[in-house]
């Protein structure tokens, strides 16, 4: 009996989570119903409990975008991202190296800032460059996503999954750079970034009609440069408790509240600007995200809960005896394909032990799995809009500017960098820990 309901709970959470993956595609429902409906059926079918709704989401990573989306906004009346854009362009003359250059810092800057965070600081900055360049926010936002999402791995501090990895294995900071005499994350990942976003900007634009910096709208002026310094010193404020957070023991989302309601005092004390707060929270507390969000983490914990993911894993490893080579690849393959389409930190937690026992079989150093997993994330969550915290991040925040981006729309967008980005980091993956 018991094996009856586990395999009928199996096909209902597959059939679900096929089901969503087509609505989305076919955009016919809007992407907040569709995780409704989702979530709904998750309940009603008892595939999950109210104890699992409670403790499969993560509640502080939805608190702390929640918080980041009404800071973007107060980013964007500031005139952050006008500043910022116009520092860049009148540094970078070329239109293309200006694109390459912004959307490449929004990667740097995940190296040691989460990445949906690193999409709401960069939002503004990107429809502002469009703006003066005049081309597709659309574009330059997906390519912010991209490079955000992918540089997240490169260090134990920059994404969920590398902070799992470096949990599980007692890792240091410096063997993220170097482990065991090889070059590790840092390499891997950085490298195929480097490369992946130069062919996104040339795929992109390089057709498009040449056109100059439009020096001429910019009147740096009309930005209040007290407003943008505040905004600034409470942003790094909150990256600073966010970097310390393990020692000081404060959740995610404490570290964003205390940001906001420091500028919050300083606006309302020193400026008297009431206005400021009405827009932010008016236009930031949006249910429409955090409902998908949840959406999400319900159908990846459900997946995992009822053993389908352990059961994909473990059957294509069992197919490939203990060739290191074959198993490395596989492993890779696996999280790729995986976190196209799945949140990547149930991912994470269900392929370890999977790697640890593979490890203890072929007798070698787990990490030399641990890094194939945590590659195939990083590359594989760049593929659709659902795979990766950043880009789930931009749609909404397109959503918002009525830039309707669909499913479709995206993967043909985002194609050439995770294409370039996918084969770069496992020839470099394989070639430093598989030889």
């Amino acid at each position: 009996m018991f094996n009856d309901f586990h395999y009928l709970y199996q096909a209902i959470v597959v059939t679900l989570f096929v089901a969503t993956i087509a609505l989305l595609a076919l955009e016919r429902l809007e992407r907040h119903v569709v995780a409704a409906i989702a979530i709904a059926v998750l309940l009603l079918t008892q595939a999950i409990s109210l104890d699992d709704f409670l403790h499969f989401v993560d509640w502080d990573v939805i608190g702390l975008i929640l918080c980041m989306s009404v800071y973007s906004v107060i980013l964007e009346v500031s005139g952050f991202g006008k500043w910022i854009a116009y520092r860049a362009v009148a540094r970078v003359k070329n239109p293309l190296l200006l694109l390459y250059v912004v959307i490449l810092l929004s990667g740097v800057v995940s190296l040691v800032l989460e990445n949906t965070i690193t999409v709401f600081v960069f939002a503004p900055i990107a429809f502002e460059i469009a703006s003066i360049l005049g081309v597709s926010a659309k574009e330059v936002l997906i390519g912010i996503a991209l490079t955000a999402g992918m540089a997240g791995s490169a260090t134990m501090v920059g994404d969920p999954p590398a902070i799992i990895v470096a949990g599980h294995y007692n890792l240091a900071f410096t063997d993220f750079f170097v482990y065991k005499s090889r070059p590790s994350m840092f390499f891997i990942v950085t490298i195929p970034m480097l490369i992946a976003t130069a062919l996104y900007v040339l795929q992109n634009y390089i057709h498009r009609e040449k056109r100059d910096v439009n020096t001429a709208r910019m009147d740096e002026g009309s930005v209040d440069k007290w407003f943008v310094l505040e905004a600034s010193l409470f942003l790094f404020l909150k990256i600073a408790l966010l970097s310390l957070r393990k020692e000081l023991g404060i959740p995610l989302t404490l570290s964003a509240i205390v940001a906001l309601a420091g500028l919050y005092i300083t606006r309302v004390t020193v400026h008297r600007d009431i206005e400021c707060i009405k827009k932010s929270l008016k236009e930031g507390l949006d249910y429409k995200l955090p409902l998908f969000l949840v959406a999400i983490f319900l159908l990846s914990n459900s997946l995992k809960k009822h053993g389908v993911t352990d059961s994909i894993a473990n059957l294509m490893m069992e197919r490939m005896g203990e060739n290191i080579l074959a198993l490395g690849v596989a492993i890779f393959i696996i999280s790729t394909v995986l976190s196209a389409f799945i949140e990547n930190i149930p991912v994470t937690l269900t392929l370890l032990p999977i790697v640890d026992s593979i490890a203890v079989k072929i007798g070698v150093d787990p990490l030399i799995l641990a890094w194939g997993t945590l590659s195939g994330l990083t590359a594989g969550g760049g593929y659709t809009y659902i795979g990766s915290g950043a880009n789930v991040v931009a749609m909404h925040i397109l959503d918002n500017k009525n830039i309707k981006t669909g499913f479709a729309d995206f993967i043909k967008t985002a194609l050439s960098f995770n294409i370039a980005n996918t084969v770069m980091v496992i020839v470099l993956y394989t070639s430093i820990w598989l030889r």
